[in-house]
């Protein structure tokens, strides 16, 4: 795959709202991880953070740029959760040697774990893989991760890859970064689009 990504497609599809985005040392989070991240993913936590689409899919930032009392499990957690499930209730392919080729970075509302499947040395070549609740064979989109969130939320990717339609094909998906959403929680508002409850 070419290490391209277009996030002005993303950005102009859904664009964040003010006060998105994590700011953090990424030199400090990928010595913790022990690996560089892609710089599409670089570019979304940047601009976007960690939050939800459509109420529906969740993208992690680094535990490392989110504070303790940022929703929970972290990317960290997220990860160990799904090594554990392919381990568990998997079924290997050829493109999955291990689970520990697997990162996640975000997940659906019905269980499904999005993530990366870390193969060869340049990070903007590795292909996003979703595991479905139940385990069984992950399926792997030869593309980075801002553009599998693009081509999902224009439903250019068909079947939709993940087990709720809310986001796929979406005209106007709406991306809530966490503390917006937990601010709406507490002022009683639609966590979604900041309408009042009735």
């Amino acid at each position: 795959m070419a290490a391209t990504f277009d996030i002005d497609g993303l950005l102009e599809l859904m664009p964040p709202h003010e006060g998105a985005g994590e700011a953090g040392d990424w030199a400090v989070v990928e010595q913790a991880w022990g690996f560089r991240f892609p710089r599409d993913y670089i570019e979304f936590i940047t601009r976007y953070g960690q939050g939800g689409i459509e109420d529906c899919i969740s993208v992690l930032a680094p535990d490392e740029l989110v504070p303790p009392d940022a929703p929970q499990p972290g990317m960290r957690g997220m990860t160990e959760e799904a090594r554990w499930l392919f381990e568990e209730d998997g079924e290997p392919i050829d493109e999955v040697r291990s689970a520990e080729q697997i990162v996640a970075w975000g997940g659906s509302c019905t269980a499904d774990t999005l993530g990366w499947l870390t193969t060869g040395d340049d990070p903007d070549a590795w292909p996003v893989l979703v595991l479905g609740r139940n385990g069984g064979a992950p399926r792997v989109y030869d593309m980075g991760m801002v553009e599998f969130l693009r081509a999902m939320l224009r439903a250019e990717i068909d079947p939709c890859p993940v087990g709720i339609t809310d986001a796929w094909g979406c005209a106007s998906p709406r991306f809530v970064h966490w503390r917006l959403e937990r601010q709406r929680r507490r002022d009683r508002l639609d966590p979604l689009t900041g309408a009042p409850r009735n």
